[in-house]
């Protein structure tokens, strides 16, 4: 857990087929939500091929002009500490002010999503977490969460598919399964344990 310029789709349907080279004024308008919901749907799908090249896509995506980054990582800071008390409502009114401060850092969008999750603000929670990986496609963290999301909602195979997608993405292997295994039988929600111990069975398996 946190502390856990899009190459348009039109334009490369129009590369592959020698359709005109110069973009409209609508193509060069793109909802980075709605492309972080399409390498989430082929992250789901196995398409490994289709994630690589939309998660290319969105670290080339120009990112929110940079905010008054002391006033928000102040507010982050601030929100960690409440959090670390388990007081995750009042530590997600903090990290959106902060997001409102700097709407370019990923790692303050995935602490709302995170806070957002733990006080039972599921939807909320999907919405930061996409923002997040909007920002930074390949953050571990934020694919963990969002499959905890997922397991919340009922989708299990939804959930075990961005749960695995973290693991590909962590830079510490061992330690991640660790701690998905110990989640696995000590989450309080069984739709959370249950994902979680399919994908410690999973990553255990020989090969």
């Amino acid at each position: 857990m946190p502390r856990l310029t899009i190459a348009l789709f039109a334009m490369l349907i129009c590369a592959a087929t020698g359709a005109g080279a110069a973009a409209t004024p609508r193509e060069k308008t793109v909802d980075p939500l709605n492309r972080v919901r399409t390498l989430v749907a082929a992250a789901i799908a196995g398409d490994e091929a289709r994630v690589q090249r939309v998660s290319a896509e969105l670290k080339e995506q120009p990112k929110p002009p940079r905010g008054d980054r002391r006033v928000a990582r102040d507010l982050n800071e601030r929100g960690l500490a409440l959090w670390q008390r388990q007081r995750f409502d009042e530590a997600a009114v903090l990290f959106r002010q902060a997001q409102g401060a700097d709407a370019s850092d990923a790692e303050i969008a995935e602490n709302l999503g995170y806070s957002l999750l733990k006080s039972g603000q599921v939807a909320p929670a999907e919405t930061a977490l996409l923002a997040a990986l909007a920002l930074a496609p390949e953050r571990a963290s934020a694919w963990g969460s969002l499959g905890l999301v997922y397991a919340k909602q009922g989708k299990h195979r939804e959930g075990v598919a961005a749960v695995l997608t973290a693991y590909r993405y962590t830079r510490d292997p061992k330690r991640t399964l660790d701690v998905y295994s110990r989640l696995a039988t000590t989450d309080d929600d069984p739709k959370v344990r249950a994902v979680l111990a399919d994908v410690v069975s999973r990553l255990s398996k020989p090969g």
